[in-house]
């Protein structure tokens, strides 16, 4: 398996970073190569699918997803506020052996599920004309 990646996480509107455990020295994420498929798991805390966007660029999957904490109007009873807000964002080069048009992507309880499936083998043969 050949996946180059980088990940960041940029500091929220209250200054903390977005998930405080990655402090910790946590991965934030998983990849595992199966037979036929690799398979990526992030954990993005608090997030659902409306917060996060995920597309694929000059062979490079980007995973971008941002939270800001709920606005409080003027006569609104203030809500406790959610640890979980800030941004997230990152790239991972895809190697060649993959099938781009059947990548699908899964928000479920804070948690980002990618199935990335990999290409057949082709055994083409391509003729050259030698001039």
């Amino acid at each position: 398996m050949i996946l180059g990646y980088s990940v960041t996480s940029s500091p929220s509107v209250g200054g903390e970073e977005f998930g405080g455990g990655y402090r910790r020295g946590r991965t934030p994420w998983e990849i595992k190569e199966g037979e036929g498929v690799y398979k990526m798991r992030f954990d993005m805390p608090g997030m659902t699918k409306n917060d996060v966007k995920v597309w694929v660029e000059e062979r490079m999957l980007v995973i971008k997803a941002e939270k800001l904490p709920k606005e409080i109007k003027e006569g609104e009873e203030e809500e406790w506020s959610a640890k979980s807000y800030g941004r997230y964002n990152s790239r991972i080069a895809l190697p060649d052996t993959i099938d781009l048009e059947k990548i699908k992507a899964e928000v479920k309880d804070g948690v980002l599920y990618v199935t990335i499936p990999k290409a057949s083998p082709s055994s083409k043969v391509v003729d050259i004309s030698v001039q």
